[in-house]
């Protein structure tokens, strides 16, 4: 991942700090496809948790508890 801090650099006639656009704009495609990368894994335990609910509701839950 890139750190825009180590590519940071002080503008006087700005009188700012800035990164240089390609660096920047790598930055921000590197951290969409983190994003769609964990969406991507979410919506599969999403479809996990729902099959693992559809399962444990299908249980049969009749079970005879004897006091001995």
């Amino acid at each position: 991942m890139i750190n825009l801090e180590d590519h940071k650099v002080y503008v006087q006639s700005h009188d700012m700090d800035m990164v240089p656009y390609i660096i920047a704009i790598k930055a921000i495609k590197e951290a969409v496809k983190k994003v769609q990368n964990e969406n991507e894994v979410l919506d599969k335990l999403d479809e996990a948790i729902a099959k693992l609910s559809e399962e444990i509701a299908n249980v049969d839950n009749n079970i005879d508890l004897k006091d001995d």
